[in-house]
């Protein structure tokens, strides 16, 4: 394909509805769901979704919606985004400099253990007492980690739920989730800071992906992507669209109604949004 007739971007056409019903009284509910945040993309939106307050906190940047809900009806958030992902590449054979070089606060501050993180895992602390587990150098423990990761997961295939790191070691079966998660555990265990992204992978022609990939710290590149799904080491491409940024909650969910009430009752229909390349 001729670079000029390579896309710089896409514009995504989401047509999410909201089915509710109410029990008795008018009771109210505030809507949150997440937006294309401008971290390594530039982010225009062309149709908001009517009636919403676009918030930012940290990366991520996400909507709210507060509504009465009467007896049963619909909320439409239909809503129309064009983002322009900024390509960037750091070659995975160059220094990442030293994981000792990364400070120690920062260090320590992504060493929690979660549900899909369990740094704590007999598992994962088998990973870690083997050699390679030590190597100071951030590039060549990265590629030690991915060599590891890929000789485990033998089985890549979609999954119905996200099992997690432990699992995925256990089992040696997982999607992009799966590949993710247990990077991010290692990379914690190691204490190096590492954290999950989540959105789309967009080629043209296809329907839009829904992917999880990392990113991890380096003292000297800053930020660089890793998804040992696609088989890709320090390059946030085109195809990359972000929609949200987990750091210290491994599982923030995309949509949520908040302050719920068992007075309503609500059903989501959630189709993959249309996508159309931007030249």
């Amino acid at each position: 394909m001729n670079p000029a007739d390579s896309p710089r971007g896409w514009q995504i056409h989401h047509r999410e509805q909201l089915f509710i019903k109410a029990n008795i009284g008018a009771p109210a509910i505030t809507l949150k769901f997440f937006q294309y945040p401008p971290y390594r993309q530039t982010v225009r939106i062309d149709q908001p979704p009517a009636g919403c307050k676009l918030k930012t906190k940290g990366h991520n940047a996400f909507f709210l919606f507060q509504h009465k809900v009467h007896a049963s009806e619909m909320i439409s958030l239909e809503r129309i985004i064009s983002v322009f992902p900024q390509p960037t590449f750091v070659f995975p054979n160059e220094s990442w400099g030293r994981i000792s070089e990364i400070p120690k606060m920062l260090r320590q501050k992504y060493t929690q253990s979660f549900s899909y993180w369990p740094t704590d895992s007999s598992a994962i602390q088998d990973l870690s007492a083997e050699r390679w587990f030590s190597t100071d150098e951030l590039s060549t423990w990265v590629q030690e980690a991915s060599l590891t990761i890929l000789k485990t997961i033998k089985l890549p295939e979609k999954q119905d739920k996200r099992l997690g790191a432990d699992q995925a070691l256990l089992q040696g079966r997982g999607d992009c989730d799966e590949f993710t998660d247990l990077f991010i555990t290692l990379c914690r265990t190691r204490e190096i800071p590492c954290r999950r992204l989540t959105g789309y992978f967009i080629q043209q022609g296809k329907e839009p992906e829904p992917h999880a990939w990392g990113e991890l710290l380096s003292p000297t590149k800053g930020w660089i992507p890793v998804d040992l799904a696609l088989r890709n080491i320090g390059r946030h491409s085109i195809n990359y669209v972000i929609g949200k940024i987990e750091e210290f909650n491994p599982s923030i969910l995309d949509y949520q109604i908040l302050k719920q009430s068992s007075r309503v009752h609500f059903n989501w229909e959630r189709p993959l949004p249309m996508v159309a390349p931007l030249f």
